[in-house]
């Protein structure tokens, strides 16, 4: 009995361990795949070079379309879509605040030629004040990027790079972010396994895809299997139940209440010995996976969950 008993926690058990487990998922999942979608803008400067070079015992005239100057620096800047969502620069479903997003160089520095190298959607570099400038679009996928030039004149030497900043959170719901990539390569948007070492990343999302796929097959092959079983012992029951709760208060020797529950809920745990007498239907299954449709139900329902939380899941470590 107690081994019968032992048994029967072990089934409420997973049954309540896998809810959780496909709640987890589930949740897990959504964050993963979702939580990546958002609207971002990154200037990448990928070259920032000054032009005019001073000799400490020399002296030098810098002249640039005809306009004297001090300082002369081009920069290459990539403009592009770094997030996940398409920005729409006009019309009603617009998710720009503005006409454009906005970049401003340091104080003290003005542009004075502008250049659109390469792009591969349909924008424009608007220069709204003599360091200012706005790149204006209808229409910014993902992924698709404009390199521009400037040339930028300071009367005074600059100790840093007089590369562009964001004065402004132009974006609905977005951002905008500048990368020097002269000074650093380029840091990609990491999750935790993808910090790790290569091997490691790779082998840890292989051994997740496994363990998910596993839960996912399990949990279906269990409840297609737990249907049968679980549809026949209500047919018994509704055929049977009755005479055998009879039946269980004539058994010899006499059993306890508690055991006498125990069998009204589960006749299948009734020992092979006892069923001699019993007059009606002997229960056509042993060890059901489930007592009754409602649990069927139950699991079929966590199943779910986790078979959808296993399949968004996956779809985020592909994409990872």
């Amino acid at each position: 009995m107690a081994e019968k008993r032992g048994w029967m926690l072990f089934g409420r058990f997973w049954l309540f361990f896998s809810i959780f487990v496909g709640l987890v998922a589930l949740v897990i999942g959504l964050l993963s795949y979702f939580g990546k979608e958002k609207a971002e803008v990154t200037a990448q400067v990928l070259a920032c070079d000054e032009l005019t070079t001073y000799h400490p015992e020399l002296e030098a005239k810098f002249t640039y379309a005809g306009e004297e100057v001090m300082h002369l620096w081009k920069l290459k800047v990539n403009f592009v879509n770094s997030g996940d969502k398409t920005i729409v620069g006009e019309g009603n479903q617009a998710n720009i605040l503005g006409e454009g997003l906005n970049f401003v160089f340091p104080d003290g520095t003005r542009v004075l030629r502008v250049e659109e190298e390469t792009d591969t959607f349909e924008c424009s570099i608007v220069q709204t004040n003599s360091n200012e400038f706005q790149i204006q679009f209808s229409q910014w996928r993902s992924g698709e990027y404009m390199i521009g030039s400037f040339y930028v004149a300071s009367e005074q030497p600059l100790t840093v790079d007089p590369c562009p900043a964001v004065p402004s959170r132009d974006i609905i719901d977005g951002d905008t972010i500048v990368e020097n990539l002269t000074e650093k390569g380029p840091e990609e948007r990491m999750s935790l396994i993808d910090r790790l070492p290569t091997g490691m990343s790779m082998f840890g999302k292989i051994m997740g895809l496994v363990i998910l796929a596993i839960f996912a097959i399990v949990g279906v092959i269990f409840v297609g299997t737990g249907w049968k079983p679980a549809l026949r012992l209500r047919k018994w029951k509704a055929r049977n139940l009755g005479s055998f709760i009879k039946y269980l208060d004539q058994v010899e020797p006499p059993l306890s209440d508690e055991d006498k529950q125990g069998f009204k809920k589960q006749p299948y745990r009734l020992p092979e010995e006892l069923w001699a007498n019993f007059e009606g239907e002997k229960v056509p299954v042993k060890r059901p996976s489930f007592d009754s449709i409602p649990e069927v139900i139950y699991f079929t329902f966590a199943v779910l969950i986790i078979a959808s939380g296993s399949v968004i899941a996956i779809l985020a470590l592909i994409a990872a």
